[in-house]
């Protein structure tokens, strides 16, 4: 439906934090420049809505839980439908599984067009019924939703597989990263948690839930310890997971060399002061953690999983390791700390990379064009 000569897009998200709502709202602010009309529907902090508003959004609040609840989720239908027809809006394009539930059957009932970006593989707790009920689901809303974006190639080829649909109907579009300029901002994060100058900062920046492999990063921590003790780790973010993996370095019996920073607003500096970034994940839609280390110029060691392997190729923009591995995940931080030239190339082969591959305009320019395209079929 079109009531209106400049095109308007509802951009939808549920409760999410990290990666998924990085790309969100920068999505959000390139499609306003652009000149295209959002509503910005979600769950924001007063920050994120103040941010949204100055660029010229209209912002709704819009809270879509992690669960699925059958009654809850009628009513936020429901409510939807009523945003929807209330702004006169042309697309609705959702970012996740589960506001890709609520948003594109809303979408439908107003016969509004829809796109669907997969941000992630399916949860690792989903368990055998959740697959199949999500499968299912999946396999019937694919039916009403006129283009879907996958992130990765890996995680297109993975929802083509277990929901069964043409991977032609499915696009690849990669995350971009536009970094500041935060020079000194290393220095400032290193004094604010007493960290030596002689002293190795090995980072990681992750939400603290399972899939991120934290966990894996803790075990690998004592066997670095032990060939080189000066070396500090931190662990930058949150989640829900947070207070059992403090416990966890606690009984590691080295949480000296161990900083847990919590959430922070200020994460470009801590990439600052990384020397090297890990990210030991179990499963991973592209990586955008990643993509941020890389474009500031920091080697990387990640996981060989998911999408993250279109991003580094071993050992000539990073290296990578298995899923689940501490003593390798070791050993590769070993090997970084005691090869600086080869680390350093790594670092300046990613930044290349990054600036050719994964370049903010790039995302927000074929992400225009997928809109575009959608609104004129």
């Amino acid at each position: 439906m079109k009531y209106n000569s400049k095109l308007r897009v509802a951009e939808l998200i549920r409760d999410a934090k990290g990666g998924m709502k990085e790309h969100y709202l920068a999505l959000v602010k390139g499609l306003l420049d652009s000149g295209i009309d959002i509503i910005a529907l979600g769950k924001f902090s007063p920050k994120e809505r103040h941010e949204l508003e100055k660029w010229g959004a209209i912002v709704v609040s819009f809270v879509i839980r992690d669960r699925i609840k059958p009654i809850r989720d009628v009513f936020a239908i429901a409510r939807l439908t009523r945003i929807l027809k209330k702004y006169k809006v042309d697309i609705v394009h959702c970012h996740g599984f589960r506001a890709g539930m609520i948003g594109r059957v809303a979408a439908f009932l107003v016969k509004c067009r829809c796109i669907y970006t997969i941000h992630n593989f399916l949860p690792m707790n989903l368990g055998k019924i959740g697959r199949r009920i999500t499968g299912w689901t999946e396999g019937k809303l694919f039916a009403i939703t006129e283009t879907i974006i996958a992130v990765s190639k890996a995680l297109k080829e993975e929802i083509s597989r277990i929901f069964s649909i043409d991977s032609c109907r499915v696009k690849v579009i990669y995350n971009g990263i536009d970094p500041p300029n935060v020079s000194d901002g290393g220095n400032f994060i290193k004094k604010r948690w007493g960290i030596d100058k002689e002293e190795k900062v090995i980072g990681t920046v992750a939400r603290l839930i399972p899939s991120k492999g934290i966990d894996v990063l803790l075990d690998a921590i004592p066997l670095v310890i032990r060939e080189n003790a000066e070396v500090k780790f931190m662990i930058v973010g949150d989640g829900p997971e947070e207070s059992i993996l403090k416990k966890k370095a606690e009984l590691l019996n080295c949480s000296e060399n161990i900083i847990f920073t919590g959430y922070s607003e200020y994460i470009w500096y801590y990439y600052e002061a990384f020397d090297i970034f890990v990210l030991p994940s179990l499963s991973e839609g592209l990586g955008i953690s990643i993509l941020e280390a890389m474009a500031m110029g920091k080697p990387v060691i990640a996981s060989r999983t998911g999408g993250i392997e279109e991003i580094i190729k071993h050992d000539w923009n990073g290296y990578l390791v298995p899923p689940k591995d501490s003593k390798e995940l070791a050993d590769a931080i070993l090997y970084c700390l005691s090869n600086p030239g080869q680390t350093q190339d790594y670092a300046d082969r990613g930044k290349r990379e990054i600036d050719q591959k994964f370049h903010l305009e790039n995302m927000i320019k074929k992400t225009l064009g997928v809109i575009l395209q959608t609104n004129n079929e």
